[in-house]
Formats: structure tokens, sequence, C-alpha cells
């Protein structure tokens, strides 16, 4: 059965990851739970939820924006610099081709779940943190989704959870 294999290399995936007991025991309970949906809809649904959700957790956990005052490491070491711009605030989530925030950011942060822009890392972060992250980087993920579906997940910025999900459900 597909299901037993997802679950048999997940764990040894999950098992051979530097990783607290915690933790792994944490992945492996959503591992479990997953598999236990029977409804393909709700499962992806589910991990898609709980993979936003570790990288929030990550991001938070790490402080890896490093925001202060709306501003994030990357735009306090330009000010730092002496390089100004415009706009300085709300990090990633301000595009300059369009010159606005992304209209998905409320006052609290982000208002969806859109995995791509929660899996981005700017180069200064990969720099000098050495910080990229890919659906492989969580350790529950690696091996529901095929890489037409990795691929559309990591590159879709800016879009509601439900829009990706219907176009991931196509590539399945």
């Amino acid at each position: 059965m597909k299901d037993n294999k997802i679950l048999k290399k997940t764990e040894a995936h999950i098992n051979g990851l530097s990783l607290t007991d915690d933790e792994k025991q944490k992945y492996l309970y959503i591992l479990n739970k997953a598999l236990e949906m029977t409804d393909k809809n709700i499962r992806i649904s589910y991990l898609y939820d709980e993979m936003c959700n570790f990288l929030d957790d990550e991001f938070r956990k790490k402080d890896l924006c490093g925001f202060c005052n709306n501003l994030c490491k990357r735009r306090k070491n330009l000010i730092d610099r002496g390089i100004k711009k415009e706009n300085y605030a709300n990090g990633c989530c301000y595009s300059y081709s369009k010159k606005e925030n992304c209209k998905y950011l409320g006052e609290a942060g982000c208002t969806i779940k859109c995995l791509g822009c929660k899996l981005f890392t700017c180069f200064y972060l990969r720099k000098t943190e050495k910080v990229k992250y890919k659906i492989d980087s969580i350790p529950f993920a690696k091996y529901f989704f095929n890489a037409r579906q990795k691929f559309y997940m990591e590159n879709t910025f800016f879009t509601k959870k439900d829009i990706i999900l219907k176009e991931v459900l196509k590539r399945g």
C-alpha cells in the first residue's frame, strides 16, 4: 500500500534527523494523523496547515528575520550602511516592483497561509544566517508530495491556501 511506503520512508527520515525525542514524536504524530485521513482533500489541507505551522514556529523560535519596529535584519543593515530607500518596512511582504505591501499583510502579520511565502528566505538570511528552507526541510512532508506539487507550492507567492490546494491536487 502506498501509505505504508510513505509511513516507513518518513519514519526513517525523521529518525535519521538530529531532533529531540519530543520533536520526533510531534512529527510522527502529524504523519500518523495525516495517514489516518481517508479524504485526500482533507489530508492535503491538514498537511499544508502543519507545514505552514512548522515554518512559522521555526522563524519565530529562531527569530530569523529579527523584526523590530517593522524592520527586518536586512533592512536594518541597509539603513546602518547608509543605503536609504523609500520603504524598508515589512520585510519580504513589500513588493518593490509593485511599490506596495502584500494585500494579505495585516496588523499582526500575514492573514493567509501561503507556503511559498513562508519558505522564502531572502539573500541576506541565506548568506548571513545560512538559512534556506525547502519543503523537504520539513521533516514530515518529504514523501507526501510529488516534484510537481512541491515546485508549485515553493514557487507560488501571495496566494490564498484554497487556490494553492486546488492546483496542488491537479498536479497529484
